[in-house]
């Protein structure tokens, strides 16, 4: 390894030790509870490590809350790639999601501190969760595009946006069974993706 990769590599492990006690003092305590002196304290790292990797408290939020999506997205992605029709793909993606979600423990902590005023992971997913949306959107997007080539970029667009508003509701206000959201979520798509004379 050269000397560049070494830091690069350092850096990661750094980081995935600050974002593992971050995770774990929200799951514990509540983001609202969570302070970033005992984090950098907890996971080794000083405080100026800490800062110069995340910038500030909402910074380090924004990293949790984006990791916590790169793991949903592999499993989306794989819950994708089982199906050979689009509409049974989606509906087992979005029951996986949903299903994922109510037992993820830091999504627990986020959506149940929001409801006892403590909102601060929650605009993470809801406002101010564009880079996660956008990574949904890119997903989704390049999936339905080599299922059905035939689309139009409009159509694709639309259904995308749809289906990532719709999944994301459904996690942070959920009042259905998951399987019930699913097969709404692939009427809703089949609609979407018909062939337009």
């Amino acid at each position: 390894m050269t000397g560049e990769s070494l830091r690069l590599e350092f850096r990661r492990q750094v980081r995935e030790r600050v974002l593992a006690t971050a995770h774990e003092h929200t799951v514990e305590r509540g983001w609202e509870r969570v302070r970033v002196g005992e984090i950098a304290v907890d996971s080794g790292v000083s405080r100026p490590t800490l800062y110069r990797e995340f910038g500030n408290k909402d910074g380090l939020g924004e990293a949790l809350m984006t990791r916590e999506a790169e793991r949903f997205f592999a499993a989306i992605a794989a819950a994708l790639s089982e199906h050979t029709e689009v509409p049974d793909a989606v509906a087992a993606a979005t029951r996986l999601t949903l299903e994922e979600a109510s037992d993820n423990p830091l999504l627990k902590a986020v959506l149940t501190g929001s409801r006892s005023g403590d909102a601060g992971l929650l605009p993470f997913l809801t406002s101010r969760s564009e880079s996660i949306r956008e990574s949904a959107r890119a997903l989704i997007a390049t999936w339905l595009e080599q299922q059905r080539p035939d689309l139009l970029p409009t159509q694709i667009e639309e259904t995308v946006d749809a289906v990532v508003r719709l999944v994301i509701s459904h996690v942070v206000a959920p009042a259905l069974d998951p399987v019930d959201v699913g097969q709404r979520v692939a009427h809703l798509v089949a609609a979407l993706t018909r062939t337009r004379n």
